[in-house]
């Protein structure tokens, strides 16, 4: 997908939402499939020798034959616990607002340190577009949309197609996408030295190999090529502050691309998985991949 970038102003919008008092309780979303979305579970994407990673497709009921434009939904967790399984509502939600969605799970950081993380979501790109005609992919509308650690790999695999250092002996256009949303998005890992998932991720801590964990940012690699972004953010998140996401959108702004940031007030850090925040965050998601993935 060819397009022409324009430097636009940052913007900046305030999350029009329910708003709650932090630390109040709050409804965790449903984790039921709903009505009107067919998945397929537990394909294999990538073998490493005796390990193969898996992905799940979530795409609407009635578009078994259509092609759709394609989104990666990349999990949370600190670069170490969790499943794909826990981002399928998000998946689901997407595909009933008209996408194919893909959960993939990734190398944690127990079974291997950074890059490894990396070069599974670009395993998962390259796999996509290999399959597009199999499954009805778009390959030239592929979006990715991630929440915390895993907006941190959707971030980086958005703008770090061109960079060989984390690229799996392929050609750069081959794990080009053309969107990332993120949700409380990590972008420039040198404010967290002293956080002990990153130190275990990236396998030392940033005062012995400082390149290393501006290499692991996808601060580092935002130039004219990255694709455009949103980035959505409580304004009170302690784990991941939002100065992260401000960051992010005003060096994209400074090389003229699009991007936006949305900041939620009075919400927790991983806001998208309670039912005050979700369908809010999911409609603003859609929009913006239906405004960016346009052929």
């Amino acid at each position: 997908m060819n397009r022409t970038y324009f430097l636009l102003p940052i913007i900046v919008f305030l999350f029009i939402c329910q708003t709650k008092i932090f630390g109040q309780k709050h409804t965790p979303i449903s984790r039921a499939i709903p009505d009107g979305v067919e998945v397929l579970k537990d394909i294999a994407y990538v073998n490493y020798q005796n390990r193969e990673l898996l992905l799940d497709i979530y795409r609407p009921s009635y578009s078994e034959s259509e092609k759709l434009q394609t989104i990666i939904v990349i999990r949370g967790g600190g670069w170490a616990k969790g499943d794909k399984e826990g981002f399928s509502p998000m998946a689901a939600a997407l595909a009933l607002r008209g996408f194919v969605t893909i959960c993939i799970e990734y190398r944690a950081s127990d079974e291997a340190i950074f890059p490894a993380a990396v070069i599974d979501t670009k395993s998962a790109i390259r796999w996509v577009k290999l399959n597009a005609e199999v499954y009805n992919f778009k390959a030239s509308s592929i979006g990715a949309i991630g929440g915390s650690a895993g907006a941190h790999l959707a971030a980086l695999l958005g703008v770090s197609s061109t960079s060989n250092l984390l690229n799996p002996n392929s050609k750069q256009e081959e794990f080009r996408i053309q969107a990332v949303v993120g949700l409380a998005t990590p972008t420039d890992f040198t404010s967290f030295s002293e956080v002990e998932p990153l130190i275990k991720w990236l396998g030392k801590p940033y005062v012995t190999n400082e390149d290393l964990w501006q290499s692991a940012s996808p601060i580092s690699y935002i130039d004219k090529d990255s694709p455009p972004m949103l980035l959505i953010h409580s304004s009170s998140d302690s784990l991941v502050p939002y100065e992260q996401s401000l960051l992010a959108v005003e060096k994209l702004g400074k090389v003229g691309v699009y991007s936006e940031l949305i900041l939620i007030p009075d919400a927790p850090h991983a806001f998208w998985n309670f039912e005050e925040w979700f369908d809010s965050t999911m409609d603003k998601a859609a929009s913006f991949f239906k405004e960016q993935l346009k052929d």
